[in-house]
């Protein structure tokens, strides 16, 4: 016969499932004990590794080792490392992905998770996984000054919008001395498909469609960012291809060479592309790399100063720099190639690493 302590225990870790957060309360009912004799038996299959917990004492929330789709908190305080979290929490049922899809996986937590600790500037962060047939979600969330608003603060720009098009870009960081701002770049480009919801601007990058998008979602009462990164098991994409790609591999590490810039990203309200400061606010921090490539998708046209400007003017300043366009319509190429110094050479096709 069962003991009365495998009793309780059996009955954890039978509706932990069920009730994640209020597993104490419900144990202590169905079984006329008090929450501290609750709170040792949990704490057994804690240490057995039977269970996980995540938040603090009075809102703890627990997790059967095993099971997929979690919703992790955690406080933002000195020792907390994304590589200890990764390990004790989510390691065990991400090691039997794919090694592709393992590898970005990791990579990506790591990248997202570490920015939430040392930019967020906030108290908490959450992660929260979200299992399907045949992809997975993961998701992380900080309450702290939203990655929109703390770009814009440090660039002084007149909208928020602009700090989309400049993160886009890489190698930008708010913490130089500490981060280079490749690590979102990159994953921003590795998971199928990549999101930054904050303060009520959605910016995806959606790389089974090579396509972007920056739209106004209704605000909701929560503060800081959420990322939001998607991916099939069957991806064919790789971490290592992906690094390649955009990277020269002269030194020991490959060094991030290549940007491509979704012109699109560029527009506020009803603007067009037309203008020379509209061209620099596209060019800003471009002088840090190698390769340029211009994506004009969904752009109708552009106007002569505005051309001028990229592929004259820069060109002129920066000959070093290749430029490229890319997703070009016909109206935009007769425009760009009217502007191309004899020097230039032909546009050539678009940028992918897959």
């Amino acid at each position: 016969m069962a003991s009365r302590a495998q009793e309780i225990r059996s009955y954890l870790l039978e509706n932990i499932p069920r009730h994640p957060k209020d597993i104490v309360a419900i144990t202590s009912e169905a079984f006329a004990v008090t929450r501290m004799t609750v709170h040792r038996h949990l704490d057994r299959l804690l240490k057995d590794k039977k269970i996980i917990r995540t938040g603090t004492t009075r809102g703890a929330t627990y997790f059967l080792k095993n099971s997929l789709d979690k919703t992790l908190i955690f406080e933002i305080q000195p020792g907390l490392k994304e590589d200890a979290v990764w390990q004790e929490y989510l390691q065990d049922e991400f090691s039997g992905l794919p090694d592709p899809v393992l590898e970005i996986c990791a990579y990506g937590f790591a990248e997202i998770f570490n920015n939430a600790l040392t930019h967020s500037e906030g108290k908490g962060v959450v992660v929260k996984t979200v299992w399907k047939k045949d992809s997975l979600e993961l998701n992380i969330i900080d309450d702290g000054i939203g990655i929109f608003r703390k770009i814009q603060n440090a660039l002084d720009l007149a909208d928020e919008r602009e700090g989309v098009l400049h993160l886009s870009k890489g190698k930008f960081t708010t913490d130089p001395e500490r981060h280079s701002g490749e690590g979102l770049f990159f994953t921003s480009r590795v998971f199928d498909v990549f999101g930054l919801f904050s303060e009520g601007l959605f910016y995806c990058k959606d790389n089974l469609q090579d396509d972007w998008f920056l739209e106004r979602r209704k605000r909701d009462k929560s503060k800081g960012t959420k990322v939001s990164m998607a991916i099939r098991f069957d991806t064919k994409r790789t971490l290592g291809d992906v690094v390649n790609f955009f990277s020269r591999t002269e030194s020991e590490l490959p060094l991030l060479d290549t940007t491509e810039i979704r012109v699109q990203l560029s527009k506020l309200e009803e603007e067009h592309y037309v203008s020379r400061s509209q061209a620099k606010r596209v060019l800003l921090g471009v002088e840090k790399f190698r390769r340029v490539v211009l994506d004009f998708k969904h752009v109708a046209t552009v106007g002569q100063a505005f051309v001028d400007e990229v592929f004259r003017v820069f060109k002129s300043s920066h000959p070093e720099i290749e430029v490229d366009s890319v997703n070009a319509n016909e109206n935009v190429r007769f425009m760009i190639e009217k502007s191309l110094p004899d020097s230039f050479g032909p546009l050539t096709g678009a940028v992918s690493p897959v």
